[in-house]
């Protein structure tokens, strides 16, 4: 089965949620005939923790690296293309994210993902902002499984 593995990137964990991260994946991936499908994410975190453990676990993978570190770069392959990409080839996405921002993190911060929001009966407020909700969307809207695993910071 091919197993979409997408989420934030590793700014957005601590070691404990890191590790908790790692050990799902990790159960993901060992079920029977499976296949990671991911993105190689420039900023780290879920897609290649999640290549570093299929290589761990000698499990085959489909892996689309973004060209450009653009959205939509006309007549290049960028993230959009990447994650269509993912979506096309995974029978299911995960998406792994944490409940809030750690208290180091630095980067862009939003109050909800609007990944999230626009969907029904949802506002966003349950996970911090990942662009592999924009992926599992995707998928769903190709009539796919997509599966929102957030890891609570205060465990």
């Amino acid at each position: 089965m091919n197993i979409g593995i997408v989420g934030a990137g590793a700014d957005k964990f601590t070691p404990e949620t890191a590790e908790r991260a790692c050990a799902f994946i990790r159960q993901l991936l060992s079920q029977p005939n499976t296949v990671l499908v991911s993105g190689r994410s420039p900023v780290g975190g879920i897609d290649v923790w999640a290549e570093e453990i299929a290589d761990e676990l000698c499990i085959q993978k489909i892996i689309y690296a973004p060209e450009v570190e653009q959205w939509n770069p006309p007549g290049q392959y960028g993230h959009k293309a990447r994650n269509l990409d993912i979506a096309k080839d995974s029978e299911v996405v995960y998406v792994i994210v944490v409940g809030r921002y750690p208290p180091s993190y630095e980067g862009q911060k939003f109050d909800v993902c609007y990944h999230c929001a626009r969907l029904p009966d949802n506002d966003g407020k349950g996970h911090v902002k990942s662009g592999g909700c924009w992926t599992a969307i995707q998928a769903q809207k190709m009539g796919k499984t997509a599966i929102w695993w957030v890891i609570d910071n205060d465990l």
